[in-house]
């Protein structure tokens, strides 16, 4: 006979079979990410654009037991990572250029 499992939400006992809790509703076997070509690309471009939710993306391919969900997980995070810095880098210079040419502009009124 099957031991009875507990629902990771409500911790309520689910047969192993289930594949939803009566109780809560909770996915109890969740399909995991794809690894596909297509999702590859999706989940590359999230992460350089989107770069904080990027870090999910990965995390959510880290947790599968794969090598390949875990190579792309792996991949998601890296790009994240790079994309928040270059993004910081271009933010900061930015940031300098504008302050100094309103510091020119200071001097030039203050000279005229």
């Amino acid at each position: 006979m099957d031991e009875p499992v507990k629902c990771p939400t409500c911790h309520t006992d689910v047969r192993p079979g289930d594949y939803f809790c009566y109780n809560c509703g909770k996915n109890l076997k969740p399909k995991p990410p794809s690894t596909s070509l297509q999702q590859q690309i999706i989940v590359y471009l999230e992460s350089i654009f989107l770069p904080p939710f990027g870090i999910f993306i990965g995390f959510r391919y880290l947790r599968q037991s794969d090598y390949k969900s875990k190579a792309v997980g792996i991949a998601a995070v890296v790009l994240t990572i790079l994309s928040l810095v270059i993004c910081t880098i271009i933010t900061l210079d930015l940031l300098k250029t504008v302050n100094t040419q309103v510091n020119d502009q200071l001097q030039m009124l203050e000279n005229f």
